[in-house]
């Protein structure tokens, strides 16, 4: 499961800033001890800082700070089974595709990708014969829960705009 990507170098101790694709992705990754990482597979982290709003991590695969810069925009993945039970009002992104979307109850179809636009994720809604919508995942008329995506009271015209 990708919990989200490295990003620029910090400070000279090897140290990454680590982009994780949702709230449930960040708390993971503080309680984790091995991550994969796209192209260089297997690693420890060695540690992981909270700085502000975002994290810092250090990987045994970048003990230098010439390794950690082969590491910048890498994806990071965890195996499910070694991830914590997210709290009760975090979901991890990945789980969310292929989730059926229901639009006022009724079923509308089925995420088939969470995209990260910086300041919120984005659900790619595919139903069947008319094509695919873009939703924001933060906004208040969506509501995640164990058995889908619900929609409910969406502004007029959101859902023809994207399609």
């Amino acid at each position: 499961m990708q919990l989200g990507t490295l990003g620029k170098t910090f400070q000279l101790k090897g140290g990454l800033r680590f982009y994780p694709l949702g709230e449930a992705e960040a708390e993971a990754f503080t309680v984790l001890k091995h991550v994969f990482v796209e192209g260089v597979g297997e690693t420890d982290l060695r540690n992981v800082k909270v700085l502000g709003k975002g994290l810092v991590v250090y990987l045994t695969a970048g003990l230098t700070l010439e390794q950690a810069r082969g590491l910048v925009n890498r994806a990071v993945y965890a195996a499910s089974g070694t991830l914590p039970e997210p709290d009760p009002d975090a979901i991890y992104i990945d789980e969310l595709v292929d989730q059926p979307v229901y639009l006022n109850g009724e079923s509308y179809g089925r995420v088939a990708e969470v995209l990260d636009a910086d300041m919120q994720d984005i659900l790619k809604i595919h139903f069947a014969g008319r094509g695919e919508v873009m939703v924001p995942l933060q906004a208040p008329y969506v509501e995640v829960t164990d058995d889908g995506v619900y929609l409910e009271n969406v502004p007029e015209g959101l859902l023809e705009l994207n399609s």
